[in-house]
């Protein structure tokens, strides 16, 4: 009677009590193979065999699809400048920008030099004789000569002339008249003047000589280079000749300055007078003689 290993499911060989081994019988036909029976549990792993020699390099795939840019790696260091190009061409000139706005006016610049002295001028018109000097002491008494015969008695002529002057520095402004605060002569009748007055009185007609002459000085508050002018005016009307002139170009310098002119009186009376002008000027010994010639 069999059994079966419910654990195993394979059979079991029932346990029998042999007798003593017969001869070996001949070997029986080979029975029919039985059914495969389940797998057995796995047994542990083997040992790794030796490394097989390396294989010959496949074929090289077919290139993969392009990967997406990687980040910007940083800014590598400048490299060395390199040599200078050489210089090009020049282009042609631009047109002409627009003229900008004129500038403001510099600051006038320090009087030149004064230049050479000029040319002489002719020899102006020979001026009316002085005023008769005084009498000289009576000389020894000559031997008497030969009575002479007796001329006609000649008409006396008295000299027409006067001088007047001022002495202590006085302002005149632009355009003003120089006053005389004295007289120093007068002489005949034809001119006459009052003191610390500008005006000179001709009451005869004829041909006159006029000089003046002053020391001069910028008043304060003048503009340099600045120009002193004096004319004579007859009646207030400017004489074109006879001017003096004398050029400042700093302040506290003092000048002599001098007018001269001849002229004639037609209707009487005429006033003289003598006008300052170029800005505003002090004068000093100021005198103006004046003579009928």
């Amino acid at each position: 009677m069999g059994c079966t290993d419910n654990f195993n499911l394979r059979p079991c060989i029932q346990r029998v009590v042999y007798g003593e081994r017969g001869a070996t019988g001949a070997t029986g036909p080979t029975g029919a193979v039985g059914p495969t029976g389940p797998r057995g549990i796995r047994g542990a792993t083997g040992a790794t065999g030796v490394t097989g020699v390396t294989g010959a390099t496949g074929v090289t795939g077919a290139t993969g699809v392009t990967g997406p840019t990687g980040v910007t790696g940083a800014t590598g260091a400048t490299g060395v400048t390199g040599v200078t190009g050489a210089t090009g061409a020049t282009g042609p000139t631009g047109a002409t920008g627009v003229t900008g706005v004129t500038g403001v006016t510099g600051a006038t610049g320090p009087t030149g030099a004064t230049g050479p002295t000029g040319v002489t001028g002719a020899t102006g018109v020979t001026g009316p004789t002085g005023v008769t000097g005084a009498t000289g002491a009576t000389g020894a008494t000559g031997a008497t000569g030969a009575t002479g015969t007796t001329g006609p008695t000649g008409e006396a002529q008295p000299a027409e002339a006067i001088s007047t002057f001022s002495l202590p520095s006085a302002p005149v402004a632009d355009g003003g008249q120089i006053v005389f605060d004295r007289n120093y002569m007068q002489q005949g009748q034809a001119l006459t003047h009052a003191q610390n007055s500008s005006e000179i009185t001709i009451s005869q007609p004829g041909t006159y000589y006029a000089h003046y002459q002053a020391q001069v000085t910028p008043a304060s508050g003048d503009t340099f280079p600045v120009v002193n002018s004096v004319a004579f005016a007859l009646n207030g009307q400017m004489q074109g000749t006879g001017n003096g002139e004398q050029l400042f170009s700093a302040s506290g310098q003092t000048g002599q300055i001098n007018a001269s002119l001849v002229f004639n009186v037609t209707s009487v009376p005429t006033t003289l007078t003598v006008v300052s002008s170029g800005g505003s000027f002090l004068y000093s010994s100021a005198t103006v003689n004046v003579f009928k010639v």
